[in-house]
């Protein structure tokens, strides 16, 4: 039987490995600086208790703060780099699917659902983004149907109290 020490000893040499690899192999590939948090979770919990709070910037403000505007972490499930360099993020986003190849961690690809426009990349996004919004700038939506959502959301302001779940509210609202 092995002692209690043995067993914390052994996790620690087998924790302190995987950081070692993880801290080598960000070096060959040139990975921002960042953290990976704890093992297995890496920062998720603190990412999803930042975006609960009534103040999501604190979690961005802090990496920035630390490792600057480009940084390493590791959320749900996988490595991630974020970017609140909006130069940076306008690249992207410009060259997405010519020089960069933009991807949510599998979690949430899962979550979206593979249809999710979201997901969509190329021709197909583009397509997709396209017929949305000519749906939504559609004269029958803004004559029609935006005067009624309007109304309906107005009859609903007023039983709301300082602090509303928007989710909540929005399945509270009824077409009358």
């Amino acid at each position: 039987m092995v002692s209690l020490p043995t067993l914390l000893l052994l996790f620690a040499a087998f924790a302190a490995a995987i950081f070692l690899r993880r801290a080598l192999s960000r070096r060959k590939l040139r990975l921002p600086p960042g953290s990976y948090g704890l093992p297995f979770i890496g920062e998720t919990l603190q990412l999803i208790s930042a975006y609960k709070s009534a103040n999501p910037e604190p979690f961005m403000d802090e990496r920035v703060r630390r490792y600057g505007s480009i940084f390493m972490t590791h959320v749900f499930g996988e490595p991630t780099v974020f970017s609140a360099d909006p130069e940076l993020n306008r690249f992207i986003l410009q060259n997405e699917g010519k020089l960069l190849d933009c991807s949510y961690p599998g979690s949430i690809s899962n979550l979206l659902g593979k249809h999710s426009l979201l997901l969509m990349k190329g021709a197909l996004h583009k397509r997709m983004h396209s017929l949305t919004m000519s749906f939504a700038n559609s004269s029958i939506i803004k004559d029609h149907l935006l005067h009624h959502i309007d109304r309906l959301i107005g009859l609903n302001l007023d039983t709301w109290s300082d602090r509303v779940t928007l989710m909540d509210q929005a399945k509270k609202v009824k077409y009358l």
